[in-house]
């Protein structure tokens, strides 16, 4: 069908803007090409410098614990650090593993940032004096294997620092220890820092495989889609453009914003798949153009009127969803938050300048394609099939609307057993000396690997309180196998928690509540403030922040969607059935990634992070396709007023389009699949799932048939005196209505 070309003065800034980039194309890649440069010469300096998120809860008591320590105890620092020392042929009572044990203290302690090293109970060994007298006797007990000891090393300095220094430790230790015992010990350090150290250099591998993998299936998957070789490579250089640009900010910005390899990981494949879509979609629009006749400047002005201008909407809605991120108080949440505002801006900063000067570039090879690639019968097939398709759903769309929705909450179901929590990545880091000396500890020291603390703060220069009831009521506890007591002889006493499990295991959750709401309130000591922090706790308020900012996301989003999309569609219904279609997609999502992982994994659970970011990236990316679908659907009812014949053309124009651009990002996110961290996997997963299904089921079924349904209550929007309604024009056969031309068709 062909479209309106009128002047581009008259079509609004976004023509005009896409006029003139494609007049001044020269300098708009000069411009693009110093960017994407900068990006590329900074990508060096961005992996070296990637950290870990803090694993703790800004404003948490388990944060503010950690600060207390740090200045009430300062031997124990910011953050403790176990050094496992380990010999298969040596006792530690042996002389080589005695000397290897003086050097490894002797080296920690020359060390920048080491606050305290401290010796732990030694197996078989009752008469070695342990620094701090007797208050780490209670360890002795768990001390069977003797060819092991173990060092508490306080760390000091903020997050950046304490994961820099881990592998200078590492390497320190490792050949002290070595060179003293004749390579008969070995030494492993294990701490929150040195975990978060491990698990970026594994992200960054990562990050090279999936790029690999991702980039050339996308190509090959827009190629079959459009079988035109220059029109398939477009889409991809302008959504590769915006992740280079992306990354090239963050480079500048390391001193200031915190970079971690799931982040780059996952702001490239979102900006790689909208970038393809957006791309994708005004191509095509700009394709239908020039076979209408359009002049090249004509047929780009039209296409940034039109597709462009959905493009814009969808960007905008995707970047509203991304704020709500905020509201949930760990920094990994604020990270991913920004990482997705920063790369839709830049990639519809793409769209609008360097993509129209693309266009008029390539206008010539944009229809090129081989002769072996020539549109075929199968070609026309299809296209017939899809009509008589739509023309089935119209006849029959009250059972397709039920079975669907019937399936979609049967996948659904699993989603009441989603647990969320952390997971260490044995798999990932099988092999590293964190994993290898975790290990060691686990089996002796199983709590030492993540302690939960119970401070006692009290005014200053005031007694030791009695804390006599306190220890021997934690010692009871079922789930608690020793508890060791520091003063600092001021106004501070610490108790050292160890529990049995791990600290990814889902059983520390409960410990935690259990000291705050039952051991603590029954038996703590008169006059003073009690405080529970540590690893085991850092971990319990992570996902007890998480499980409570869920629904509190979950509700701001919706909200938001409702009002931007009630504002674009100019409708009540069609708001409220995108966000039914949505949530059914997603909790068919969440349920299949519940079933593949939950019940899979080591722990069985669920990266906290995981549930929430996902549920905000496919209600804006799942907004993209309605928005495609509804409006075109809406411009060819605004042209005849036939609710029916809408639908269908609705569908058969947007069908291919939509279930491209979703393979497209379904190809993305699912090459997440190779990473090796299994909250990637999950993360990447979960997104695919999602959008097969709400690219298949949902826009090709249940939302044409609830549309046939609906009939003219799609459109029903109240009368507001501020309000301009586009209205069904009389003339049925016009197709150059100027209200039109505000609207997107693809």
């Amino acid at each position: 069908m062909s479209t309106a070309t009128h002047h581009p003065g008259k079509r609004g800034m976004l023509a005009r803007l896409a006029v003139c980039m494609a007049r001044h194309r020269r300098r708009v890649f000069a411009v693009w090409l110093i960017g994407l440069t900068a990006g590329l010469l900074g990508l060096p300096h961005l992996l070296g410098s990637l950290q870990a998120p803090p694993i703790e809860v800004s404003g948490s008591e388990s944060q503010r614990v950690g600060q207390i320590l740090a200045e009430g105890l300062p031997t124990l620092g910011r953050e403790q650090m176990i050094v496992v020392l380990r010999s298969e042929g040596r006792r530690t009572t042996d002389p080589a593993f005695r000397a290897a044990i003086d050097a490894g203290k002797s080296a920690l302690a020359r060390e920048d940032g080491v606050s305290g090293v401290l010796l732990l109970p030694v197996a078989g060994d009752p008469d070695r004096v342990l620094p701090l007298g007797s208050a780490l006797e209670p360890l002795r007990p768990l001390m069977r294997d003797e060819h092991s000891a173990y060092l508490l090393v306080g760390v000091s300095g903020d997050d950046r620092q304490r994961q820099e220094r881990s592998p200078v430790l590492q390497d320190v230790l490792d050949r002290t220890v070595r060179e003293a015992s004749g390579g008969e010990v070995h030494a492993y350090l294990v701490g929150v820092s040195v975990y978060g150290e491990a698990i970026q250099k594994v992200e960054i591998a990562d990050l090279m495989r999936i790029e690999l993998v991702a980039v050339p299936l996308a190509i090959l998957v827009l190629w079959w889609g459009l079988r035109r070789p220059v029109a398939a490579v477009v889409p991809v250089v302008i959504a590769g453009a915006g992740v280079v640009a992306t990354t090239g900010m963050f480079s500048m910005l390391t001193g200031v914003f915190t970079v971690d390899g799931m982040l780059l990981v996952g702001v490239s494949a979102l900006g790689l798949g909208i970038g393809i879509d957006y791309a994708l979609f005004v191509m095509n629009r700009y394709r239908e153009e020039l076979a209408a006749g359009a002049e090249p400047e004509d047929a780009v002005a039209t296409a940034a009127a039109t597709t462009g201008r959905t493009v814009l909407y969808s960007g905008l809605i995707l970047v509203l969803a991304a704020l709500s991120l905020f509201m949930v108080r760990w920094h990994v949440f604020a990270q991913t938050g920004i990482g997705a505002l920063a790369v839709v801006s830049i990639t519809l900063l793409a769209s609008v300048t360097l993509l129209p000067a693309v266009l008029i570039s390539l206008t010539r090879w944009l229809e090129w394609r081989p002769r072996w690639a020539r549109a075929t019968r199968a070609d026309v097939a299809s296209s017939g099939r899809l009509a008589r398709w739509a023309e089935h759903l119209m006849r029959h769309p009250w059972p397709y609307a039920v079975a669907v929705t019937a399936g979609l909450l049967l996948a659904a179901i699993p989603t009441t057993d989603l647990a969320m929590g952390i997971n260490l990545e044995r798999r990932a880091l099988a092999s590293t000396p964190y994993l290898t000396g975790f290990a060691v500890a686990e089996g002796e020291l199983v709590g030492a690997t993540g302690p939960v603390a119970v401070l006692l703060v009290r005014p200053a220069d005031t007694p030791e309180p009695d804390s006599a009831a306190l220890q021997a009521a934690l010692r009871a506890d079922p789930d608690v196998t020793a508890v060791a007591v520091l003063d600092n002889g001021e106004d501070l006493t610490g108790m050292v928690v160890l529990a049995r499990h791990p600290i990814d295991s889902p059983a520390v959750l409960p410990l935690v509540e259990r000291i705050r709401t039952e051991i603590i309130p029954a038996n703590s000591p008169p006059g003073v403030t009690p405080m529970v922090g540590g690893p085991g706790a850092h971990v319990a308020d992570i996902v007890a922040e998480s499980s409570r900012k869920l629904w509190w996301v979950v509700g701001c989003v919706l909200a938001m969607m409702c009002a931007a999309l009630m504002v674009i569609l100019r409708s009540v219904l069609l708001p409220l059935k995108a966000i039914a279609m949505s949530l059914l997609a997603t909790g068919a999502a969440y349920g299949l990634t519940v079933l593949v992982f939950q019940r899979a994994n080591d722990s069985g659970v669920i990266w906290p992070q995981v549930p929430l970011i996902m549920f905000v990236l496919l209600f804006g990316l799942s907004t993209d396709y309605e928005l495609f679908l509804v409006r075109r659907i809406q411009e060819e009812y605004l042209r005849t007023g036939d609710n029916r014949r809408s639908v269908v053309i609705g569908l058969q124009s947007t069908a291919r389009p939509i279930s491209l651009a979703a393979a497209i990002l379904a190809v993305g996110y699912g090459s997440l699949l190779v990473s090796r961290i299994v909250g990637l996997q999950e993360f990447g997963f979960a997104i695919a799932t999602a959008l097969i299904i709400d690219a298949t089921l949902i826009r090709l079924v249940l939302v044409p048939a609830l549309m046939q349904i609906m009939g003219r209550w799609n459109w029903w929007f109240p009368r507001l005196p501020w309000v301009t309604r586009d209205r069904p024009s009389a003339d049925r056969d016009s197709t150059r209505q100027p209200q039109i031309e505000q609207l997107s068709r693809t």
